[in-house]
């Protein structure tokens, strides 16, 4: 990281980082990433917000590390952001997951914030969860219920007894899928839990203690993308999963605790020095160890549950190849204030940007760093790629090039697994002059472009300078790809020759 762009510089704005939270879900919590750009006034991307629109009220606005908590009291989407069209997305993913939601076209908000929560009665809160409800599935008559009356491994075991065919499903209480186990010949066969699959995605049910409401579905095969299936027996499974379960909360307390952050202290991993069992966690661990992700939501980049990323990074921390990274007081942060926005900063392919999250309860701030990769479309400035892996509740944070905001991060590019040829996934983010564009109507605006200064952004890649990686058009969706890649970073068409 550059001078320019050093860590506690970027750092100091926690306090201007905040969070999206549902207020009228039994258990809250985060699912969006805000930052100020002006008095009572901060941004986001606007699909968080789309369902939310004709109540407000549903949602606040959380600053961990201001310890305060604000309501929204008004939205101004982009000019150009579809609403019909988002608000469809949106209702479709109530039942399924829709990754085009995170990547419209002009996906940015502007809240209008005010200090205080209004009340929500009992009859708002019921009528609008019921809104943003699914229908329940058909059930089989003795095969559903809450899981939280029988466990979730009695409820496996029940079902894998009677060699039933076809998918556990257990949903939240407004009804969406949030895991799911397929079972065939009295065995769990595939499992999916967020971004998990198989044995880690069981895993971590049981790590998180998962609740709601479950169903069994006859079906012939599972609804989702399967690579793989389950290795260990139904038994053996569960057992394995309790066994981590009750090991957890002790490296857990031995790594910090869940806000704990950890950053590489060598260059080089050092397989060697790691117990066989540790080794291939460890190296899919290494690439995200630099403090800008919790170990807490660790889960969410590295594909693993949370047993196996404790254990490697509690051997990685004994054999002193990483380090704790200490908490910022808070006299080290800047006061909350709107973050500077840079659109007269020049934007190219390769250029070092760097991510801003907070931790949803320490209010630590958290940075990962990537590369700017360059324009999602030709000829289209703000829609931008860049290589920075984040969590999917981190959509809507600010990203950084030498110490102004750049761009407002919405989310990953969904790719083929088998498919992908590229280091890292990329994501899409929106060029900041979009909220720039936004806010120089409002006279409250106070984060605003320099006097004198033009907006720039990303240029085209000049491939006649020396030492830029050449690159070569998809003949697909026109997108331009370092050329010795073998199949496009966008559509995941194979590169010609």
């Amino acid at each position: 990281m550059s001078s320019q762009q050093s860590a506690p510089e970027i750092q100091k704005f926690a306090r201007s980082t905040g969070l999206l939270i549902d207020r009228c879900m039994q258990k809250e919590q985060p699912f969006g990433t805000v930052w100020l750009v002006g008095e009572n006034q901060a941004v986001t991307t606007a699909h968080h917000i789309i369902l939310y629109t004709d109540f407000l009220s549903a949602i606040k606005v959380r600053f961990p590390a201001m310890n305060q908590e604000l309501e929204i009291k008004d939205v101004s989407f982009h000019p150009r952001f579809d609403q019909k069209g988002a608000f469809e997305l949106a209702e479709r993913s109530l039942v399924e997951p829709v990754p085009a939601m995170a990547l419209q076209d002009h996906n940015v908000v502007i809240l209008k914030l005010s200090r205080g929560l209004s009340d929500i009665d009992q009859e708002s809160r019921t009528s609008f969860n019921r809104k943003v409800s699914t229908a329940p599935p058909p059930r089989l008559k003795g095969l559903a219920g809450p899981v939280d009356e029988l466990g979730l491994a009695l409820v496996v075991q029940t079902i894998t007894n009677a060699r039933k065919d076809g998918c556990l499903v257990i949903s939240d209480e407004r009804n969406r899928p949030i895991a799911k186990l397929f079972c065939r010949d009295g065995r769990v066969v595939f499992a999916k839990y967020g971004n998990l699959s198989n044995e880690a995605a069981v895993y971590q049910m049981f790590s998180h203690h998962i609740s709601g409401q479950f169903h069994f579905q006859s079906q012939a095969k599972p609804d989702w993308t399967v690579l793989a299936t389950i290795v260990r027996n139904t038994d053996s499974l569960l057992l394995e999963s309790h066994r981590r379960m009750d090991e957890l909360p002790n490296l857990l307390l031995g790594l910090g605790g869940e806000g704990a952050s950890y950053v590489r202290a060598v260059e080089v991993l050092n397989l060697s020095a790691l117990s066989a069992e540790v080794q291939d966690d460890a190296e899919r661990l290494w690439p995200y160890l630099d403090g800008g992700v919790s170990i807490d939501q660790l889960w969410e980049v590295v594909n693993q549950d949370d047993y196996s990323i404790f254990r490697a990074l509690d051997e990685l921390y004994r054999s002193r190849q990483i380090i704790e990274i200490p908490f910022m007081e808070d006299d080290g942060l800047s006061p909350s204030q709107p973050l500077e926005l840079a659109p007269h900063m020049l934007l190219s392919p390769w250029d070092e940007a760097t991510a801003l999250t907070v931790h949803p309860t320490t209010g630590r701030a958290q940075l990962r760093k990537g590369n700017l990769v360059g324009l999602l479309r030709p000829n289209d400035p703000w829609h931008l790629l860049h290589s920075i892996t984040l969590p999917y509740k981190s959509a809507g944070c600010p990203i950084f090039k030498n110490g102004g905001v750049v761009g407002l991060h919405c989310g990953a590019l969904p790719l083929d697994p088998k498919l992908h040829a590229l280091p890292h996934l990329l994501s899409q983010m929106i060029w900041v002059e979009s909220i720039h564009q936004m806010l120089s109507g409002s006279a409250k605006a106070v984060a605003a472009l320099r006097p004198g200064k033009k907006s720039v952004g990303m240029k085209l890649p000049d491939l006649a300078v020396s030492g830029a990686p050449p690159k070569v058009q998809c003949s697909k969706c026109s997108s331009w790809m370092v050329r010795l890649a073998k199949f496009c970073g966008t559509c995941g068409q194979k590169m010609n020759a």
